[in-house]
């Protein structure tokens, strides 16, 4: 099967395989009597044992579960059911979710010395406080190959009692992937929230396969398929999982075609349920056209690149993050690069081309048959970097919004979706997926930037020094909360002098901010918030309305600060991914908590320290690391993936770990589960009950009909007034959250037409608002 994967890509893998295999030749010939136990041979017979064991276990993975996990689990579930049964027949209070039996499942990558970059060997060369000996004695976990494969891990934090789950935290289950598909995949990510009875999906970025697993009997694991490359091989670089229409999952290829492995354009692909296998291969469809800048896309799309953009084949079509909302019909994909410079050797790229400023809509309302409805090129600025490649370029991830968020949470309802950018740190928001339609680049603004949440992260001052705010910040992984009022997203951030002799670097964070300001005044398909363009009404540039917010000011109806959580990781990575506990969901749809990994792709020059944390999120989104969540090796705070050994596998060695799911046995986490109740902060005895943001209708005139108009807001302009083609009535947003007076004077200025006469008039009056009546 090697045969079939493009030249480069196949000497790596048989050159992996080989350096596994030859490892043998240097185990003594004793190696059979020392198959149990520790030692400290450079190499450990013992691993070689079970790396060749399970790499020929085809089509099977071999489960390591740790001596009493399953009956653990076992208790832990029937006390859970009897406990929430009880709760729904009103005989016993709502069990804690953290009580509840779940699992991290965390899919990584085997380290070894293919992944050691520049900046790692210049640190081993001129550091001498380095031990030589150290690193022989790491030559076995480190730097030899093995094979990948999945930790999983226990997130049961207490028992029902109240008292500590002692597997909190510990890897229950260590499985590896068998051969041909099992070496050199760089795991990648799994975007989906996993929902009971779902299967597990998970792509390999460097070969393209699809691993599917059974998650029945977890912590325990069974392979179901592994889906070849050569199945859909219109594109390649398996990048992100999402879940589909009626049990379908899709995947982002980001590469072009296997005879143009890594190139353009890439490939959305569809998999639909099967009982055996879990998922096959439905259809694939073409993310762009070759030429598409000059000719066009299918349907009639325009491509909304420059020809340096599109560069080398008039495309920017090279999806990376994929999101849909199965109750709209519609997705969105994110276009981050032409991966063959990205990943497949550890240089730099030409230039800032290599990356696309491009997102691209979806209809998914046909299952199995996704169409592409439109591209949007994203705004540029505020910031006019010195460093052009630190420019709106790397549209990595996107988030959407949640269905029926009023009806679950007392939320606000959207079509709304987010992207970003890893190198310039825009996040940027459609209002309505539905209208995204062709060139639809004027439908979308930036209404935050990582820089932001850089300089209000604090650090002792130390940000407030940065010398380019949010620039090539590296801003990866995003989501917003089910309330649609929380968006989490985390910055991997850049170590000091990094990029240049001045450079200050970047934190490395996990953030959140309140988004619900532009979601509310998304309701008519609009936001004033702009940091590319500014916001008119308001006479501000970009860079003044990111001035106003990097010092904490309201502006219109853009986001607000809310939290950041500093990661220390002294490597050339930080936090690059995470994910919700979307079975800790509480009574205003906010999660319990998050895990978060450090690790991008070290090939690329962008490592990590290959650690998974674990996130406290208050009910109002302030985010503190979880104490409790200790590597059960070194006692440090969060699971440390640089270890030595594994369940069952002695030396299996340092793993890689990207993406991570949360999963529940069967039954436990239904898709219908009641919100996890939880106490909340007492109410502000000074808080509002008038409503700040709001929208009102002009006035009928009698014997007249009203033709539009305009409303002034305490003597600034507001948005002209817009009609409702249902109602007939013309309305606009009024947003007095700006304000520090307690009345304010809103004069609406309505131009009418005489029944009678047919002459025109404007009509002046006048309402006075009280921007904070407080509450009795």
């Amino acid at each position: 099967m090697a045969g079939n994967i493009p030249a480069r890509r196949g000497r790596r893998w048989a050159a992996a395989a080989a350096a596994v295999l030859a490892a043998g030749v240097l185990v003594p010939s004793t190696a059979s009597s020392q198959l149990t136990g520790d030692n400290d041979l450079p190499i450990n017979p013992q691993w070689l044992a079970n790396t060749l064991g399970n790499a020929t276990n085809i089509g099977q993975v071999k489960n390591n579960t740790i001596p009493g996990a399953i009956e653990r689990r076992d208790k832990a579930v029937a006390e859970w059911k009897a406990a929430q049964a009880a709760f729904e027949q009103g005989k016993g209070k709502q069990p804690s979710p953290l009580a509840k039996p779940t699992y991290n499942v965390v899919w990584s990558s085997k380290q070894n010395v293919a992944d050691v970059h520049a900046d790692v060997i210049s640190k081993l060369v001129t550091n001498a406080t380095v031990n030589p000996q150290g690193l022989a004695d790491l030559l076995n976990p480190q730097f030899l190959p093995g094979l990948d494969g999945f930790q999983v891990i226990d997130t049961r934090k207490i028992n029902l009692d109240g008292s500590e789950n002692p597997d909190y935290g510990r890897v229950v289950n260590f499985v590896q992937l068998p051969l041909p598909w099992g070496l050199e995949n760089e795991a990648h990510h799994m975007q989906y929230e996993w929902e009971d009875g779902d299967p597990i999906l998970a792509g390999s970025l460097f070969i393209g396969t699809t691993h599917v697993l059974g998650a029945d009997d977890i912590p325990n694991l069974k392979l179901l398929n592994e889906i070849a490359p050569t199945e859909y091989p219109g594109g390649t670089i398996a990048d992100a999982y999402e879940k589909g229409p009626d049990g379908r999952f899709l995947l982002t290829l980001m590469g072009g075609p296997l005879a143009n492995f890594g190139g353009s354009p890439g490939q959305l692909v569809t998999f639909k349920p099967d009982k055996e296998k879990g998922v096959v291969v439905e259809s694939a469809v073409s993310a762009g056209n070759i030429g598409g800048v000059l000719s066009g896309n299918a349907g009639g799309v325009p491509e909304p690149c420059s020809v340096r953009e599109a560069r080398p084949l008039g495309t920017c079509a090279n999806p990376h993050g994929i999101q849909i909302r199965n109750d709209l019909g519609w997705g969105l994909t994110s276009d981050y690069a032409e991966p063959r410079e990205i990943v497949l050797d550890p240089v730099k790229t030409v230039d800032k081309y290599a990356f696309r400023p491009t997102i691209r809509s979806w209809d998914t309302s046909k299952a199995g048959s996704p169409v592409l409805k439109g591209v949007a090129n994203v705004p540029d600025g505020p910031l006019e970097p010195a460093n052009r490649a630190h420019e709106q370029y790397g549209i990595m991830e996107n988030a959407k919004t949640y269905p029926d968020a009023r009806k679950k949470y007392g939320g606000i309802d959207s079509k709304g979706f987010f992207a970003g950018s890893m190198c310039g740190g825009g996040v940027f928001f459609v209002p309505d997926i539905t209208k995204a339609k062709g060139d639809f680049s004027d439908q979308v603004v930036q209404v935050w930037n990582d820089g932001l949440s850089i300089i209000r992260s604090g650090d002792g001052g130390n940000q407030k020094f940065s010398d380019e705010p949010g620039g090539c910040a590296g801003g990866a992984w995003h989501q917003v909360t089910p309330n649609n009022k929380l968006l989490f997203r985390a910055v991997q951030g850049r170590n000091p002098a990094s990029d240049n002799y001045f450079d200050q670097g970047q934190a490395k964070l996990i953030y959140d901010i309140d988004i619900s300001p532009v979601i509310e005044s998304a309701q008519d398909g609009t936001v004033e918030c702009d940091l590319s363009r500014g916001i008119k009404r308001l006479n501000l540039t970009g860079i003044q309305v990111f001035n106003k917010l990097a010092k904490g000011e309201v502006v219109a109806d853009c986001p607000k600060f809310v939290d950041a959580l500093k990661v220390n990781d002294v490597t050339s990575g930080g936090p690059h991914w995470a994910a919700f506990d979307n079975h800790s969901i509480d009574q205003n749809g906010v999660p319990w908590r998050l895990t978060f990994s450090n690790y991008f792709v070290s090939r690329t020059g962008v490592d990590g320290d290959h650690r998974l944390y674990a996130v406290d999120v208050s009910p109002e989104g302030k985010l503190s690391y979880d104490d409790a969540w200790r590597d059960e090796k070194t006692g440090a705070l969060g699971v440390n993936f640089n270890r030595r050994n594994w369940p069952g596998n002695p030396d299996a060695g340092f793993y890689k770990p990207h993406s991570e799911i949360w999963v529940c046995p069967p039954g436990i986490c239904p898709t219908d589960a009641k919100p996890a109740v939880r106490a909340v902060a007492a109410a502000n005895t000074k808080s509002c009950a008038s409503r700040r943001n709001f929208t009102i209708r002009l006035d009928k005139v009698k014997g007249h009909r009203v033709l539009g108009g305009t409303v002034t807001v305490a003597g600034k302009k507001a948005k002209a007034a817009k009609r409702n083609a249902k109602t007939g009535r013309y309305t606009t947003t009024v947003d007095l959250r700006s304000t520090t007076k307690k009345k304010v004077k809103v004069t609406l200025r309505i131009k009418v037409r005489n029944l009678k006469t047919g002459k025109t008039r404007t009509i002046t009056r006048t309402r006075t608002y009280t921007t904070c009546a407080v509450k009795k």
